[in-house]
């Protein structure tokens, strides 16, 4: 049992770092901020790593917001990462079936980077190598030192709402669409989706109806910035929350009458994604749906033509500029496809191995808002490239590893999902 005066000390410097950070970001500069934080990171390392991870996740949101865009964000994951796998790597290692997953990975993206089989060529190919890389650390980091779930959730939740409402005072709109942080709509909309499945876990899990205030806040952003990915994001997280531990007659009752409703009410349905689409026009979303399903169909047969090694990590949107069938620069849209294009198909098959190790179990209250969370994102890499967007990606990355962390020692977890007969 810790001491209260720690305990203390601990919820406080939790709530006082972030005010602290913006406070020396606008009045003392970005390096400054940078060598606070350095500081109290590397301190936090060595005795609690699992804190440490907790940290990293709440700056992530706090440098979006002071610094929207560019290299403090990535410096700052970049070097916790790497700070977090030597402590832990100084501690011992054990050989475990994930961990060796991740390796792979990290070696089948490395070497399609490195040396990729096309001849194609783009400026700082190697950035978008270096993040994939960290986050794969992030993973491996969050799996050897899990951190409290409850408290991933209560971040995630929090920073997300706090997010959500410097977007809407800020009311910045691109077509109609919020944004902000240096992140199109779509993006934005992904970070607010898994901030909405967090509190609205907390919420229900632990009867703390204080979160509906923050869900609300979440919701009415994700509402402003349009992005269907998101709303389906947010979706299948709410339902992952919601139906975990009812029985399986309620669960088989709520899909049959949500099968009925889309049947039966399809100009209700026209109706309510017309409200949420906003200005966007029918003419607008079918364009951009038709543009996607051509880059997906290139990047799917550059995946059946490279089936090993791809194309190499970070050329498919020049590879795609310079197709004869496409004609200009754009990604996948679809992280799947983009690893089994760029990297190989044995590096998605990866992805999707330990993505199966982290969700295919039961798992109770805090570790089941994880587990929504975690498929609220998998899906979203249907219609993002967020696997390296660190603002999108961090929650992930550590829930997931926290998931497969928890699971590899677990006998019987002690504490039941509520059920509702």
């Amino acid at each position: 049992m810790r001491s209260l005066p720690a305990v203390v000390i601990d919820r406080v410097a939790l709530l006082a770092a972030g005010p602290v950070i913006v406070y020396l970001a606008l009045f003392h500069g970005a390096a400054a901020t940078a060598a606070a934080v350095a500081i109290a990171f590397a301190v936090i390392v060595w005795p609690r790593p699992d804190v440490a991870l907790l940290m990293l996740l709440g700056l992530v949101p706090v440098i979006a917001v002071v610094h929207s865009g560019g290299s403090p964000l990535y410096v700052t994951v970049v070097g916790g990462v790497g700070l977090l796998l030597v402590r832990l790597t100084l501690n011992g290692l054990r050989a475990r079936l994930e961990l060796l997953l991740i390796l792979l990975m990290a070696c089948a993206v490395t070497l399609s980077c490195l040396l990729p089989p096309e001849s194609l060529r783009i400026e700082h190919q190697w950035k978008g190598c270096a993040l994939m890389l960290a986050g794969l650390g992030m993973l491996a980091a969050s799996m050897l030192a899990p951190p409290d779930p409850r408290r991933i959730a209560q971040l995630v939740g929090g920073a997300g709402a706090g997010v959500a409402g410097y977007l809407l005072a800020r009311g910045e709109y691109a077509s109609g669409r919020l944004t902000g942080l240096g992140l199109n709509p779509n993006y934005v909309g992904a970070v607010l989706a898994l901030a909405l499945v967090a509190t609205i876990g907390l919420a229900r899990f632990h009867r703390t109806w204080v979160w509906l205030g923050p869900a609300v806040v979440c919701t009415s952003a994700l509402v402003e910035t349009r992005s269907r990915g998101a709303f389906l994001m947010a979706a299948v997280g709410l339902a992952g929350v919601l139906l975990a531990g009812r029985p399986v007659r309620y669960k088989v009752l709520i899909a049959l009458a949500l099968i009925v409703a889309t049947q039966a009410l399809p100009e209700a349905l026209d109706s309510v994604q017309g409200d949420l689409t906003g200005s966007r026009t029918s003419t607008e979303l079918t364009a951009n749906t038709e543009v996607r399903k051509q880059a997906a169909a290139l990047a799917l047969r550059v995946a059946l033509d490279h089936p090993l090694r791809g194309i190499g990590y970070g050329l498919f949107p020049e590879y795609a500029r310079t197709s004869s069938t496409l004609g200009i620069y754009i990604d996948t849209h679809n992280d799947y496809l983009r690893l089994a294009a760029e990297t190989g198909s044995v590096t998605l098959a990866l992805l999707v191995a330990l993505l199966w190790l982290g969700l295919v179990r039961r798992y109770a209250a805090d570790h089941s808002i994880l587990q929504s969370l975690c498929a609220a994102f998998a899906v979203g890499l249907l219609f993002a490239n967020a696997l390296t967007s660190f603002v999108v990606s961090t929650p992930f990355w550590i829930s997931l590893g926290c998931l497969m962390g928890h699971a590899a020692h677990r006998k019987k977890d002690p504490s039941p999902l509520p059920s509702t007969t």
